[in-house]
């Protein structure tokens, strides 16, 4: 779907100043030539409402518009989509990024935005003619995704579970560029990426991770780098004699070599470090924690240290499995201070 934008961009309405409209433009992408055809024939036939006739209509309307342009304008127009598209590059800062806000308030800047903010969630997805020619749905994506990835939990925070390619349902897809805010790259799969409902929703929201509260450009981590990103997180706990309890009595520490901004804007987006603080004061998760020791020394007739041992490799192993990441964190600080044996009430 994203390339049938990047061809109507670029051989549709890029070259309006020098051609009339119609679907001749189209043929050099065969299976959007078709979806614009039957789009065409149900105009004709006085179909007017629909996700189908919103998309045809505004392909239409820009086009009229982008005859107005000057070159210097349409240039301006040209850096802007490909910036905005280049996701990877947007977040290591090395492109600068069009908001809306920074457009001129002109009509055709207002068809840009109504066409591109409701491109992904407006229904055109759903019509008959464009699953049938794209072969494929976001259900099928994420089954694929999910199946690649074989992640147990969001790999936006690693706390909640995620749905895997054989459940019913699916998660939803976050616009890392918030949609509202970015044009151009709504329907651009790097910029879409699944994360459970309590980072996107609850959390993330329409922040902007190329931008900080005082209006500052910040780098962002590219959600689909092929490089993995070290992360390191450790633990304070407030108190000698007992366990956080509360998320005041805990700090949460991390750390990535080289990437300290990209990493203060993770947290900022998705408020990490209070999530992995209240985690570690809940009652019940902390008495799964420390009764894991309790049990190896119990059946095993191991030392703590020895038991302490046993589970840090255990989470070594499997670190995105029920958070266990943030587990051996919390069990090495409460080793330090000296909280191993300590009864959780």
């Amino acid at each position: 779907m994203h390339g049938f934008v990047a061809y109507i961009f670029a051989k549709v309405w890029c070259k309006a100043a020098s051609a009339e409209y119609s679907l001749e433009l189209f043929k050099g992408m065969p299976k959007l030539y078709l979806i614009m055809e039957e789009l065409d024939r149900q105009d004709k036939a006085g179909k007017e409402d629909g996700a189908g006739a919103i998309f045809y209509k505004y392909v239409n309307a820009i086009f009229n518009d982008f005859k107005a342009l000057q070159p210097p304008e349409l240039k301006a127009l040209k850096k802007q989509f490909m910036a905005n598209n280049n996701i990877q590059a947007l977040c290591e800062g090395h492109v600068s990024p069009a908001r809306y806000s920074s457009l001129a308030q002109t009509e055709l800047n207002e068809k840009i935005r109504g066409f591109f903010s409701k491109l992904y969630s407006g229904g055109f997805f759903n019509l008959k003619i464009v699953k049938d020619t794209i072969g494929t749905d976001l259900e099928g994506h994420y089954k694929d995704f999910a199946r690649k990835n074989d992640l147990p939990c969001c790999p936006f925070c690693g706390l909640q579970p995620m749905d895997n390619e054989y459940d019913p349902t699916r998660e939803a897809y976050d616009h890392y560029l918030p949609a509202s805010v970015y044009p151009f790259n709504s329907v651009n799969l790097k910029n879409l990426a699944p994360a459970c409902h309590k980072c996107n929703s609850q959390n993330k929201g329409a922040k902007d991770p190329l931008i900080d509260e005082a209006g500052n450009p910040r780098r962002a981590f590219f959600p689909y780098s092929k490089s993995s990103y070290n992360i390191e997180i450790s633990l304070q706990f407030i108190s000698y004699s007992q366990l956080p309890k509360e998320t005041s009595e805990v700090n949460v520490d991390l750390k990535c070599q080289g990437y300290e901004q990209e990493l203060d804007t993770w947290n900022h987006l998705y408020r990490i470090k209070e999530r992995l603080s209240a985690k570690c004061c809940s009652t019940a998760i902390s008495k799964a924690w420390m009764n894991r020791i309790k049990i190896e020394c119990r059946n095993y007739g191991r030392l703590p240290s020895e038991a302490l041992a046993a589970e840090l490799a255990t989470c070594a192993e499997s670190p995105w499995t029920e958070a266990a990441f943030l587990k051996s964190a919390f069990l090495m600080e409460a080793d330090r201070k000296g909280l191993l044996g300590v009864e959780v009430t």
